[in-house]
């Protein structure tokens, strides 16, 4: 099964031929590309059109690549999605430690236009880690989505530590058309309750919207201490770790 991102790339590429397109560079040399900071707007454009959730969640900083001064993807980093733990501290302290657990932060969305360079992807990660590591956070969590066809390609590639699937249930509220209303997060933000029968109770009257249950997701993890930081996380982290997963064709 081929990736969301991937099959949305291929079909913006057959509507009009590239040539056509004016944000399209001449040369997409990936050794020139740049990646920066950019703004909540700029990630806004590419994430709403190419990713798979189609909305922007709980994103703080953002990052693209550009080639010729043509942004061609960007990468979203934010709040953790998943807060819950059964044990009552940091959901992440069995992870890393409750000393650097309050200490991360979760790459929640990315994509990338349908003429970038195939290692745009890998090459924004990589240099946008470096600016994130600047602002101190010691580990980045991030997560792979198998009903839209990911298994963390872009995550493997750039050496992150594959975690698994989780196993906590989640509902989300998606408009019949199938593209997301609001993440059980959001809703619990918004309206101060959660569950299912809740939910449901509340979509009464509500025919354009529906619940859907959320597969679990795979989850990687990236250190970013240093050697000293991530020796004393890596022990907490060490009998967690498991293979990559591959795809299936």
């Amino acid at each position: 099964m081929k990736a969301h991102q991937r099959i949305i790339r291929e079909q913006k590429a057959t509507e009009i031929p590239l040539l056509l397109f004016p944000e399209k560079p001449d040369i997409i040399d990936i050794k020139k590309a740049i990646i920066r900071p950019i703004s909540y707007k700029t990630a806004e454009k590419i994430i709403l059109e190419y990713e798979w959730l189609g909305t922007m969640g709980t994103t703080q900083k953002h990052f693209g690549i550009y080639f010729d001064g043509h942004c061609a993807g960007v990468v979203c980093y934010g709040y953790f999605q998943a807060m819950n733990t059964n044990s009552g501290n940091h959901p992440y302290a069995p992870y890393v430690g409750e000393q650097y657990s309050k200490f991360g932060i979760q790459l929640s969305r990315g994509a990338c236009v349908h003429w970038s360079h195939p290692h745009s992807a890998s090459k924004l990660i990589g240099k946008s880690l470096q600016y994130i590591k600047k602002e101190d956070y010691k580990y980045v969590v991030a997560f792979s989505d198998p009903e839209a066809g990911e298994i963390g390609t872009v995550y493997q590639a750039t050496n992150w530590h594959y975690l698994g699937f989780g196993k906590t249930i989640h509902y989300d509220i998606y408009y019949k058309s199938g593209q997301l209303y609001m993440n059980d997060r959001d809703f619990y933000k918004k309206y101060r309750f959660c569950g299912k029968n809740k939910t449901e109770n509340w979509l009464e009257g509500k025919p354009d919207l529906y619940l859907k249950k959320r597969e679990p997701k795979g989850r990687y993890i990236k250190l970013l201490g240093n050697k000293k930081e991530n020796k004393e996380m890596m022990q907490y982290l060490k009998d967690k770790i498991l293979s990559y997963p591959k795809r299936v064709d």
